[in-house]
């Protein structure tokens, strides 16, 4: 087999050998130039098809991430109006019909408590309807508010809301047109609306009604029923008990994609196994990139569907013209090589030296060949391509460096602190003139968390005031489970004045919070520590919680993560942290991670140890290298 390679490379050189020197010529050109040429074109846009696919994904995250944040504050807002109704003593009363008779009781329900009701949706533009629905005789229905329980008695959400005993049930992109029943205007609703309904029980159980709060689909999942053309992907809402899915039936996916909700449901069945994770998918002739994370909505995933043929087709497009393009010119130039050759071989010479100093990297070589004629015309034209080249590459370049400045740009600009300020204080006055105590107390411990996020003068900041801004913050994430997240804060005076950076605790809180407690949250109290300890050379603040915990290989896998070794699986948050600390304080400092499953997590900064009031900053730079 070897021998027979070499025979035949020992006939193609002979034959090289014995052709013209004009067709010597042509094909040193196509290998010196074409080939170079086509593969500079094939990396280059085999990059920009690597970008594209990046770019998507980053879009799609964002959107998923903006998709969540809507979620969730929809959910925060449709809770609390359900739980105002649960808990209005003046409902309650209605419900119970005990003076529902009494014309001056049900005008004084309906100048009071049902103004109330109307005042709360009203102030809930996003808030379509809310509906209390009631079995009791003697209960009026006051439009568009109370109802007779026999107009849904009937429908499925009902019957699946009055299983729950009392716990919400979440009704995702239905029509609300039940209500129309017996209707003098029987006109339906177009819009798909997401509700949340739930059991009005009083007192001792005692079954009164069923409450319901509707808000239009396209206000809950913005992002969901967004109209573009899939550049960042479909949203879903996949139930992970039924793997039941959620999203806009009338979306470019489904409309233009073919996509096949059947298919797709088996593919992910039993691979939602995180908090949120990234999937490869193939159907067809398409390639999807699935991002996911946990939805606000119990029991529910929320999903990115981001076709990949789609980003990359416009570029496949101009990679096949330029090849084509870049082909035809080389077979042009061959051809006025070939009939040029015999008259200006000493000029082609100098071309072909200048060709040769372009393959080692100068794309601005100097061509002292000049004239009217090919080799000539040839001179300049590379010249040209070289300086376009050139230019192109430059740029690219620029074009590059501009779009991280605006991007940097874009991360600096603020909101006019002083706006949002008035703004959140108004409304946490309006809450103190309702004796809505708890939300008044809440806005105060946003606005001061807000005020201490944007008021940025410093790097640095004395520990009591960053263990300050975690109280709020404690404050704040109470309110989103069932039970209460309680925090000791074990730290002697002599270290409350003491400087670190700004924000470096609150990452290791949230962690514990979001990964620690949650789901703990749901059936009993969760507990936060902060404490401090020192040694001769180092001080080391911790933060413990007393959640779910984490197996060896995981923690390890973590700390790897956070000390230089990126897993796109984990955050960037504890990371973050520790990237600062090693630039402000040196390499022997960062991040400790500590946990045993099932009973702990523990994070700590391992930080210089000062004493008295000096900053951390102030360590000598031979001191943070020790």
């Amino acid at each position: 087999m070897k021998n027979n390679i070499v025979i035949f490379f020992g006939k193609v050189k002979q034959r090289f050998l014995g052709e013209s020197l004009m067709k010597k010529l042509i094909t040193m050109y196509i290998f010196i130039i074409g080939i170079p040429i086509l593969i500079f074109s094939l990396y280059i846009f085999s990059s920009l098809s690597a970008k594209a696919k990046h770019d998507a994904v980053s879009r799609g995250e964002y959107d998923l991430s903006t998709e969540y944040d809507s979620i969730e504050k929809n959910v925060y807002i449709m809770r609390n109006i359900i739980n105002s109704i649960k808990s209005d003593s003046g409902v309650i009363g209605y419900l119970q019909g005990d003076n529902n008779q009494e014309a001056n009781a049900l005008i004084d329900f309906r100048e009071t408590t049902y103004k109330q009701l109307i005042n709360l949706q009203n102030n809930n533009p996003t808030v379509k309807q809310i509906n209390i629905f009631t079995s009791k005789p003697q209960v009026s229905e006051i439009w568009p508010t109370f109802y007779k329980e026999n107009r849904v008695v009937k429908d499925g959400w009902y019957e699946k809301a009055f299983e729950k005993n009392g716990a919400e049930y979440w009704n995702i992109n239905h029509y609300d047109n039940d209500i129309l029943v017996d209707s003098t205007l029987n006109e339906e609703s177009k819009d798909l609306v997401v509700s949340i309904n739930k059991k009005i029980s009083y007192p001792n159980d005692k079954y009164l009604g069923i409450s319901r709060v509707t808000m239009r689909s396209k206000d809950f999942f913005p992002k969901m029923f967004e109209k573009d053309d899939l550049k960042s992907g479909q949203i879903l809402l996949v139930d992970k008990e039924n793997m039941n899915i959620k999203t806009d039936e009338d979306s470019s996916l489904l409309r233009n994609f073919n996509f096949d909700k059947s298919r797709f449901r088996e593919f992910i069945d039993g691979k939602l196994e995180h908090e949120n994770g990234e999937l490869t998918y193939n159907q067809g002739n398409e390639d999807y990139i699935i991002l996911y994370e946990e939805s606000p909505i119990p029991n529910n995933y929320l999903l990115n569907i981001i076709p990949l043929n789609n980003t990359s087709r416009e570029i496949k497009n101009s990679k096949d013209v330029v090849i084509w393009g870049s082909l035809f010119l080389l077979i042009s130039l061959s051809v006025v090589i070939y009939y040029a050759t015999k008259t200006i071989l000493k000029r082609l010479y100098k071309i072909i030296s200048a060709v040769k100093q372009v393959r080692t990297g100068d794309l601005m070589p100097s061509i002292d060949v000049y004239g009217n004629d090919e080799v000539g015309v040839l001179a300049h034209n590379f010249r040209q391509m070289m300086k376009t080249i050139d230019t192109l590459i430059k740029d690219s370049i620029s074009k590059e460096i501009i779009t991280k400045e605006a991007e940097l740009k874009a991360l600096k600009t603020q909101i006019d602190s002083h706006f949002l300020y008035n703004t959140l204080e108004n409304i946490r006055m309006m809450a103190l003139v309702e004796e809505n105590y708890i939300v008044s107390d809440c806005l105060a411990s946003l606005g001061d968390m807000m005020r201490y996020n944007m008021k940025w003068n410093n790097e640095f900041v004395p520990l009591s005031e960053e263990i300050s801004h975690i109280k709020n913050y404690i404050t704040l994430m109470t309110l989103r489970y069932d039970f209460e997240i309680i925090l000791n804060v074990d730290i002697d005076e002599e270290f409350l004045n003491r400087e670190i950076l700004k924000l470096s605790i609150q990452p290791l809180v949230e962690n514990a919070v979001k990964h620690g407690l949650s789901k703990k949250l749901m059936d009993e109290n969760g507990y936060i520590s902060i404490s401090v300890n020192v040694d001769k050379e180092y001080l080391y603040l911790n933060v413990r919680d007393d959640g779910k915990g984490m197996n060896i290989n995981k923690v390890q896998e973590i700390q790897n993560h956070v000390n230089g070794n990126t897993d796109k699986r984990y955050g960037l948050g504890l990371k973050n942290v520790s990237d600062r600390i090693k630039l402000f304080y040196g390499k022997p400092y960062g991040v400790m991670i500590e946990s045993k499953e099932d009973h702990y997590t523990q994070i700590t900064l391992k930080l210089p140890n000062i004493d008295g009031d000096v900053p951390f900053k102030n360590v000598d730079k031979a001191e943070w290298n020790k």
